[in-house]
């Protein structure tokens, strides 16, 4: 059967170009994956080996993949049955080593059966007509040879990751077939770069910054591997971003914020645990997938609860990952992309305008760029101070300055994100007795916090010397913010000074009273030990924890102007007064519903959580309920029960991180439309006996 896969002599160039870019994918993949493979008794041999019949099957692939090349191209009849010949091959020679290398042999008879079903089942071809609307010289390229790019870019990109990542194979002719597939795709892209170029994309030069590194890097196969696959991931995303299909997905996420958040977030996750199963991440030994996940799912909802030791189970690499996923993970996918499209000359059009001031609380559009830069912007500013002053405090504790700048930067990035992973095994106990070091975490989690937006009015503020009027926003959070820091630090103060705090001299207590306090409701840093925790500190601590940080920020919890709110409320209700209002000014109706509901889904979230862990856990009450409070306010205190978890534990705590991260957000917009959305109908009044 004649189709996209293997074209007639009177197909159209890009049919044939994607026929060819599928062939030669599946080439160099069996290329690759015949020295990967495990196949200790049979003609493949164990992984890393390569025997005869191996590399005459690798020869005969490459021979293969130049022959169709050709006859696809010239859509000669040769392939007509060359190709379905060639996947079929590759499907029987790897089905037998199922037996004892289900992955890697999975993959490629899956990825040829694909191939196998696309030559026999061909889709309707779609770009004849998109060449015919095209109304550039570029868009008809793009229809022409898009579909091709994308693929031989995907393919690069999953050797890469294959090679370099989970190091499949050391030897040349991996390597090899990955550099060769590379840099022949990003040649093969180039003209339709430069015609996307002179229409006016900037995105296009994006793939070719790490592909012009990676030739600095000649001589180490492995760096230009890596800055391949990120030119390749790059490259297949603008290659993504042009296709009609992209648009109607992104105007469907633009229409649904709630939507855009939930998949921004898995798939950062989703990344994140893939390069934490990385052999060059793992630091003692290698780090199991549901560990990877577990520290991918906390470092993007920038949680800080860890299975693993940080600083000892992950490399430097490994930790260069996680502090990427709480960077991105803090200030979201949806802030960071739009500031690249404001770097890049570009808008997100009417639709993400509208979504982007929606998730940032916003009347217009034109405010929300300008909190979109002064989020990136200061958010780095910030870091960079708070990372300034923490390399002088670990050069103070004795560690050499490269170390000490290596921990500084990480440990501004996790307190200003509210992330809470340290570089030591005990969080920061080793500054209890140094006040600098608690100050300066103490700030950056507070800043962290408060939320953008109060940031920015009050750096307005600052700068230019305005007396406006405060917002009702700004004023509530900076007010709930400071009588809960002040209420924290006296609480935990009088239940711990004869015990956590015992043997510290009285400033230091009051410190560490005091950074406990700041750290309790968002960050998850802990300066003292929590094994003997009084059962009456743990509750309190609880209590915070839920409570968390304010809207807007880099914290969790169900936020700090939802309780205020509802404490309003209930001070209307015991006045008996008609509407409820904040300093001076009226909080609307669907306002209380909403943060109401919050709470009801919060509590309810909790609870199941606890359900769960405490029927496959066997462990005592107050851990579990302290650990699933602290996953859900994203704020990663523990009480020592998570680092023991079995498997159940574990998927209900990332479970759990996931939702705290996402849910009171998703759940506010979701109210926040339909409030927007309702019909002007009303019904009878009726009372009903409460209390």
């Amino acid at each position: 059967m004649i189709g996209p896969t293997m074209p007639s002599s009177g197909a159209s160039p890009a049919l044939r170009a994607h026929a060819a870019a599928r062939v030669l994918g599946s080439c160099a993949l069996g290329v690759v994956a015949q020295m990967a493979v495990d196949m200790p008794e049979g003609y493949f041999g164990g992984a890393d080996q390569i025997r005869h019949f191996g590399a005459g099957y690798a020869a005969s692939l490459v021979v293969v993949a130049a022959l169709l090349g050709v006859a696809l191209w010239r859509a000669s009849r040769i392939a007509g049955w060359l190709v379905p010949m060639t996947l079929a091959v590759n499907v029987g020679l790897f089905v037998p080593a199922l037996a004892s290398d289900p992955l890697i042999a999975g993959l490629v008879v899956l990825w040829n059966l694909v191939l196998l079903a696309q030559h026999f089942f061909p889709a309707p071809a779609e770009s004849s007509r998109i060449r015919r609307r095209a109304r550039t010289e570029a868009e008809a390229a793009l229809a022409r040879y898009g579909p091709a790019l994308r693929h031989l870019a995907l393919v690069s990109l999953a050797l890469s990751v294959a090679v370099v990542g989970y190091r499949l194979t050391g030897r040349g002719l991996a390597e090899g077939v990955g550099l060769v597939l590379g840099y022949g795709t990003l040649v093969a892209a180039a003209p339709l770069l430069y015609r996307l170029r002179r229409a006016g994309s900037r995105a296009v030069l994006v793939p070719a910054v790490p592909a012009a590194a990676s030739l600095l890097a000649l001589g180490s196969p492995q760096v230009m591997l890596s800055l391949l696959a990120v030119s390749q991931a790059t490259l297949a995303l603008v290659l993504l971003a042009q296709h009609e299909t992209t648009f109607e997905v992104v105007r469907d996420f633009f229409d649904h914020p709630s939507r855009l958040i939930t998949v921004s977030f898995g798939t950062l996750i989703g990344v994140g645990t893939v390069l934490l199963t990385f052999p060059a991440s793992a630091g003692r030994s290698a780090v199991s997938a549901l560990d990877a996940l577990f520290t991918a799912t906390s470092a993007a909802c920038v949680t800080g609860l860890i299975v693993l030791d940080t600083p000892h189970d992950f490399s430097t690499f490994g930790q260069v990952v996680i502090l990427v996923l709480i960077q991105v993970g803090g200030l979201g996918i949806m802030t960071l992309s739009t500031f690249g499209a404001l770097m890049l000359g570009g808008t997100l059009g009417l639709r993400g305008e509208r979504a982007l001031a929606e998730m940032l609380d916003l009347q217009t559009a034109a405010t929300a760029y300008r909190l979109t830069r002064f989020i990136v912007l200061s958010t780095l500013a910030i870091e960079a101070a708070g990372a300034a002053l923490l390399t002088v405090s670990y050069t103070g504790a004795g560690l050499p300055l490269g170390q000490a700048l290596w921990r500084g930067v990480f440990h501004a990035v996790s307190a200003f994100c509210n992330a809470g992973f340290a570089l030591q095994p005990d969080s920061i106990v080793m500054f209890q007795q140094a006040p600098m070091a608690l100050v300066v975490h103490a700030v950056l989690i507070t800043l962290g916090g408060l939320g953008f937006v109060v940031l920015a009015t009050v750096g307005n503020r600052l700068v230019r010397r305005r007396r406006q009027p405060v917002p009702v926003q700004v004023r509530t959070v900076l007010v709930a913010s400071a009588v809960l820091v002040a209420a924290g630090a006296v609480i935990f103060g009088a239940c711990e000074w004869n015990r956590t705090l015992e043997g510290l001299p009285m400033l230091d207590k009051a410190f560490n009273a005091l950074f406990q306090s700041v750290t309790l409701r968002t960050a998850g840093f802990n300066s003292v030990d929590f094994t003997d925790l009084r059962g009456a500190t743990a509750l309190f601590m609880i209590a915070f924890m839920f409570v968390g940080a304010s809207p807007g920020s880099t914290g969790g919890g169900v936020k700090t102007t939802t309780v205020m709110v509802l404490l309003a409320a209930m001070r209307t209700a015991v006045k008996g007064r008609g509407e409820i209002t904040l300093y001076e000014r009226e909080v609307p109706r669907e306002i209380v519903l909403r943060s109401l509901a919050i709470v009801v889904a919060s509590v309810a979230i909790v609870g199941v959580a606890l359900f769960l862990l405490l029927l496959f856990e066997p462990q005592p009450f107050l851990p579990l309920f302290f650990e699933a409070v602290s996953a859900f306010g994203t704020v990663g205190l523990s009480l020592g029960a998570t680092p023991t978890l079995g498997p159940a534990g574990k998927l209900t705590i990332i479970a759990v991180m996931f939702v705290g991260r996402i849910g009171p957000l998703t759940l506010a917009l979701l109210l926040g439309t339909s409030a927007r959305q309702q019909v002007a109908v009303r019904y009878p009044e009726t009372r009903l006996m409460v209390g």
